[in-house]
């Protein structure tokens, strides 16, 4: 049997008869091998003393101190004990914080776990110990109606649970594989993804000390290890994007961002490119205009770096110029102009229906009070445009073959820019399914984080399909050249 099917079966084991609280108690288990301080929080009745006992019978011949509330007598060498449990922790007296203080500092090898109902902020606040406690695991406050029923006609197993001896581990193995979990290497990937939460972090006041990043990466290394790898991957470090940093406003700080996090560092040959998807529908509407429109010259003015056509029009008595791109002329396409102010207009739309006169149209709510008053840039209220105007085009000249050379050279521009990006979104395609496929092999890993694994690479198919729609609007493009 190797260490990671001998782990596998012990996890097994260790979460039969424990519904709904699995990727509490493999986390626990994590920080428990690494002998890393926790906060095992929960309302009472959510599992907590289960859990711990299920962690006590991991180890074989554990040495194990359990502290309760009104426990006084503390023994004077902590150094002692393997785990060190303080059952319904509560830091209202100097006594227990000092306690727990001494255990933080005077452990040894031991794993130290407060389990407690109390936010905690508040507790590990209050007892001054929030920068020594690696990471926070939060029970869930109910069960569901199948997880409650198999709870029900299984309890006789609860109370008669333990660990087969062959699984549990002993006090000389887990040395053993400290000393091997520090030669693991962190990959490239998980040094950026961790300084990448660390810069969040710094970002949002959410202090996190250098001996817990030290902390954490030995847990993503620990997972590594058991997995039968030599160097971290990114799915050794999900946990990270979970509910274990103590204050519930960091918590949600963290977890909002950490999938994009991950796919930044997953995408670092392809940045920002969901932000900066290429047009190709943009790139379509333009050669398929070109292509059916007349080679007129029309009577235009630089504005805002493109030739546009002028019109001015009185709205509730007040002139105001409009500006409109010539690359709009003779499309179908309903679009907003450019104001003065060399903005969009907002509350104004046009459309030339194939022609060269410009259809109006003007919102509803500025009709009567005009476009430059301050009460029509206020309004969150739905637009609804009405029919202004149909202004005409001045053509200076009819079929001119100047234009008519131009456009031959911009739709050859446009032809080779398709190509180009066909071969781009290709290659993207093609990276984005390699990452999709190497990913999928961590899915079966020990200690994944399923549901979150499963969002991330939903977010890559997504991401595929999204180039894969703009190959194909390519390719159309391509198409109206033959």
């Amino acid at each position: 049997m190797t260490l990671t099917q001998r782990i596998q079966e012990l996890l097994q084991n260790l979460c039969v008869d424990f519904p709904e609280r699995e990727s509490c108690l493999r986390l626990g288990f994590l920080a428990a091998v690494n002998n890393e301080p926790f906060y095992l929080y929960g309302r009472t009745g959510s599992g907590k003393n289960l859990l711990t006992s299920r962690l006590i019978s991991a180890f074989k011949d554990a040495r194990v101190l359990q502290v309760g509330s009104r426990q006084h007598d503390f023994p004077a060498k902590v150094s002692d004990f393997d785990l060190i449990i303080f059952q319904n922790f509560n830091p209202i007296d100097d006594s227990t914080k000092e306690n727990v203080r001494n255990s933080l500092r005077y452990n040894n090898n031991a794993t130290v776990i407060l389990s407690s109902d109390i936010r905690p902020e508040n507790a590990m606040g209050r007892a001054e110990i929030a920068d020594e406690i690696t990471l926070t695991i939060s029970m869930p406050d109910s069960l569901s109606p199948e997880a409650l029923c198999s709870l029900l006609q299984n309890q006789g197993k609860l109370q008669n649970f333990h660990t087969p001896e062959e699984l549990a581990i002993s006090n000389e193995e887990k040395l053993a594989w400290k000393e091997e979990i520090k030669k693991v290497e962190l990959s490239e990937d998980t040094l950026a993804l961790v300084g990448k939460i660390a810069e969040l972090c710094s970002q949002n006041g959410i202090y996190v000390p250098i001996s817990k990043w030290l902390a954490l990466t030995n847990m993503a290394k620990a997972i590594a290890f058991f997995n039968g790898r030599n160097k971290t991957t990114f799915a050794d470090t999900l946990f990270l994007g979970g509910p274990i940093w103590g204050r519930s406003t960091s918590n949600n700080i963290v977890m909002e961002s950490f999938n994009g996090i991950v796919k930044t560092v997953m995408l670092k040959d392809l940045a920002n490119l969901a932000e900066n998807a290429y047009d190709a529908e943009g790139l379509y509407r333009r050669v398929k205009s070109m292509m059916h429109s007349s080679n007129n010259l029309y009577e235009t003015k630089e504005f805002n770096g493109e030739p546009c056509i002028c019109y001015r029009v009185t709205v509730a008595g007040e002139p105001a110029p409009l500006y409109v791109p010539l690359r709009y002329i003779e499309t179908d396409e309903d679009f907003n102009p450019f104001n003065e102010l060399r903005q969009i207009e907002k509350h104004v739309r046009c459309n030339y229906h194939g022609t060269s006169s410009c259809t109006i149209s003007i919102d509803a709510a500025v009709k009567g009070i005009g476009l430059r008053n301050n009460m029509s840039r206020n309004g969150n209220a739905p637009t609804k445009f009405e029919d202004f105007a149909t202004l005409p085009t001045y053509i200076l000249r009819e079929n001119d073959p100047e234009v008519a050379k131009q456009k031959k050279l911009q739709l050859e521009e446009f032809r080779k820019e398709a190509q180009s990006q066909m071969e781009q979104q290709a290659k993207i395609l093609r990276t984005l399914r390699d990452i999709y496929q190497a990913n999928k092999v961590y899915r079966t890993d020990l200690f994944c984080d399923i549901p979150l694994f499963d969002k991330i690479q939903g977010e890559l198919r997504s991401l595929f399909d999204m180039v894969n729609g703009i190959a194909t609007k390519l390719k159309e493009t391509q198409e109206l050249y033959k």
